[in-house]
């Protein structure tokens, strides 16, 4: 064989072979970018939910402390209400999806 005839060549099955390989990263780059865009206009359109609710209470800002639940928050601001009703503005306030606290965790709690 001369230095000419030295070029690769593809039988009909690695040709196939071939066309379906590039179908699959093409397919692999759309879904792949899709799946991208999906998510990132997933979290913007949460994250904008979540600024834009207002649910009307005024609040203070209070630190959870070490052993304090929820529950002992909502208790120490001493309000004219019940427990529950006011642990469920905090929950609204904060945007919590658990009423699991921190301590160092800073919430913000109806006015007093």
């Amino acid at each position: 064989m001369s230095a000419q005839n030295q070029e690769l060549r593809f039988t009909t099955r690695g040709r196939q072979a071939m066309r379906l390989l590039r179908t699959m990263v093409c397919a692999l780059v759309i879904v792949g970018g899709a799946f991208f865009v999906a998510t990132q206009s997933f979290s913007a359109a949460a994250g904008a939910e979540a600024e834009s609710t207002d649910i009307g209470i005024d609040a203070d800002a209070v630190v959870v402390g070490e052993g304090e639940s929820l529950w002992a928050v909502a208790v120490d601001l001493g309000l004219d209400r019940d427990t529950r009703d006011v642990v469920s503005d905090i929950v609204d306030i904060n945007h919590l999806a658990t009423p699991v606290v921190h301590p160092g965790q800073t919430l913000d709690v109806p006015q007093r």
